[in-house]
């Protein structure tokens, strides 16, 4: 079969966003662009304190990805990985322009040459089938992480070259030496599945290189009757270890096979700790590899693994500068936020972001941060995580609040932050959070300005526009109360920032878009003509067309983070 050479020149050439660090795919044309790697090229390189964020709709895109050398700090980020899907299907024996076999390493669907690269919820697959070589993924760069993806393939699905890699929550199908390479790379909490008899790792270590592969609290299972072995050494000192995996019976009893190589017997580093299930025999496993101790398995951590001269952090934020910092404690709950430190001396504005996600759900990381980080770097800002419900109901999640903003007032120096210049971001759920607080402010907890992303300010209205609470069950799970009855909406009003209004109050900007019905865009009208009518300051950012998810705004308005930004950097001004 004749491949046509040009389509592995994927690398489109088109005009730079300028300024542009969050991009929005949709394979049905409704976001910035149709192809992923249109929007890779659109850039010409992140950094650390301005990534570049790709946002990545639902849909199948059958194209090859290649993140060049100098694209470091790239984030692709997809809702689902299940319906986030990269594909082609190369395989190492088609023949090239020049009727010569393509080989293994011009197959991979993604390539990654860049440092610091990050995926979330993308599932990357060679579709090729059961034909030979075919990469789904190949990674060269350094400090590569991926959250909750898919790689599927069947020979050679993953190959980690060189550098390191982190990968969590993540699916792996192959059937053939379908983890391999010579990278380190940890695999956490990932579900492994065999497809056929074969080898799962084919490592190619270093021997200078202390540690190969390390599976941590990983499950391993395949198709019925599959049988495969943990691993066999592409090279000589191929190291893979495994600590506290399920491992189900399709793993032969032997564990472990040498390619062939007697040699290996005496210079491969194979090792497993606490191997549990049908496929777990530690007493059986080849005579030249290792069961560790107790002692011996706490020595391997991510950060003696992976740290590194640069001490590297994958399970760091991608924006934050620190992280898990405790700013309370709660009925025996650790209260943790992230910070961002600026470059320079300082005293910088500060912001405090609050979540969304229903006051159920969501956590400092999600929403507000992977849209608006990159557009605040001349900020100290700090992101928190608040008790949820229904685990904890009202007041919790606003106590929590206001112990962050005394917490953040008290600590904002040693960030380099000017505890005079504070304004509170917050969306959806945390959008009501941080309105509720600027109304009930007292001298501590007072602020400079406030901004409310899609915020239902009014509860109760709210409520009444529902119809009924089991038609709002994120209300129902704060609350605890199950029928909109006249006490449960006397505390709606109670708890409704439009209900506390006085010409007393910090500004207020308010930024939603006219199509949401999740939180009702009428509504939010009518907060902004009450503060009006209070003698309140505010601004008003409608973003047409835009519905409450907030990762699709800037396909509505490119714009509006900077609009943001241009309205704190006023409001937040040195007098």
């Amino acid at each position: 079969m004749k491949l046509l050479f040009a389509v592995l020149a994927t690398l489109l050439i088109v005009a730079p966003l300028r300024g542009q660090t969050s991009i929005t795919v949709a394979a049905d044309g409704s976001g910035q662009f149709k192809s992923v790697q249109e929007a890779i090229m659109s850039v010409p390189s992140g950094s650390a304190t301005n990534p570049v964020i790709i946002h990545l709709k639902p849909g199948t895109y059958r194209e090859l990805i290649y993140v060049q050398r100098e694209k470091s700090f790239f984030r692709l980020i997809g809702d689902d990985a299940a319906k986030t899907i990269i594909a082609f299907n190369l395989y190492a024996g088609m023949t090239n322009v020049d009727g010569k076999p393509l080989g293994t390493f011009k197959t991979p669907t993604a390539t990654i040459d860049a440092d610091n690269f990050t995926a979330e919820n993308i599932t990357f697959e060679n579709s090729a089938g059961p034909v030979g070589q075919a990469l789904a993924i190949r990674v060269d760069g350094d400090r590569a992480a991926f959250h909750h993806c898919r790689f599927l393939g069947w020979q050679d699905t993953i190959l980690v070259n060189r550098g390191r890699q982190y990968f969590d929550d993540c699916y792996i199908g192959g059937h053939v030496d379908f983890i391999f390479g010579a990278a380190t790379a940890w695999f956490e909490d990932c579900h492994i599945h065999c497809l056929r008899d074969g080898y799962v790792t084919a490592a190619s270590t270093p021997q200078d290189q202390p540690y190969g592969f390390v599976f941590s609290h990983c499950t391993i299972d395949g198709e019925n009757g599959v049988k495969t072995f943990l691993g066999r050494p592409w090279r000589l000192y191929a190291s893979v270890t495994y600590l506290n995996c399920d491992l189900s019976d399709v793993i032969r009893p032997e564990g472990w096979n040498d390619w062939k190589k007697p040699q290996a017997h005496t210079t491969s580093r194979y090792a497993e700790y606490n191997s549990r299930g049908s496929g777990a025999n530690p007493q059986g496993r080849a005579d030249w590899t290792k069961q560790l101790t107790s002692a011996e398995a706490k020595k391997i951590s991510i950060a003696k693994v992976l740290g590194g001269a640069d001490q590297w952090v994958p399970t760091a934020s991608f924006y934050a500068t620190s992280q898990d910092i405790e700013y309370g404690e709660a009925d025996g709950q650790e209260l943790l936020l992230d910070a961002h430190i600026p470059d320079g001396d300082g005293k910088f504005p500060v912001a405090i972001i609050v979540h969304g996600g229903g006051w159920s759900t969501g956590d400092k990381e999600t929403d507000i941060v992977p849209v608006l980080a990159s557009s605040i770097t001349n900020f100290t800002w700090f992101t928190i995580d608040y008790r949820l419900a229904p685990t904890n109901r009202w007041p919790a999640c606003f106590d929590d609040v206001q112990t962050a903003i005394r917490w953040v007032k008290q600590h904002a120096q040693q960030y380099k932050g000017d505890p005079s210049r504070i304004a509170l971001i917050g969306y959806s759920a945390g959008g009501h959070l941080v309105c509720f607080a600027a109304t009930q402010a007292s001298p501590d907890t007072r602020v400079q300005a406030i901004v409310g992303l899609a915020p239902p300010a009014d509860i109760s209205a709210d409520a009444q526009h529902r119809g009924s609470m089991d038609k709002w069950s994120s209300m129902e799970n704060l609350l605890g109360r199950t029928s909109l009855d006249d006490e449960t909406l006397r505390i709606m009003r109670e708890i409704s920032p439009s209900e506390h209004l006085s010409a007393s109050l910090l500004p207020f900007l308010l930024v939603q878009g006219s199509a949401d019905v999740s939180v009702p865009y009428p509504l939010t009208q009518r907060f902004a003509a009450k503060l009006n009518a209070a003698n309140v300051p505010y601004d008003f950012i409608t973003i047409t067309n835009a519905t409450h998810t907030i990762a699709d705004w800037s396909k509505f308005d490119p714009e509006w983070q900077n609009k943001v930004v241009t309205w704190l950097n006023d409001k937040l001004a040195t007098r």
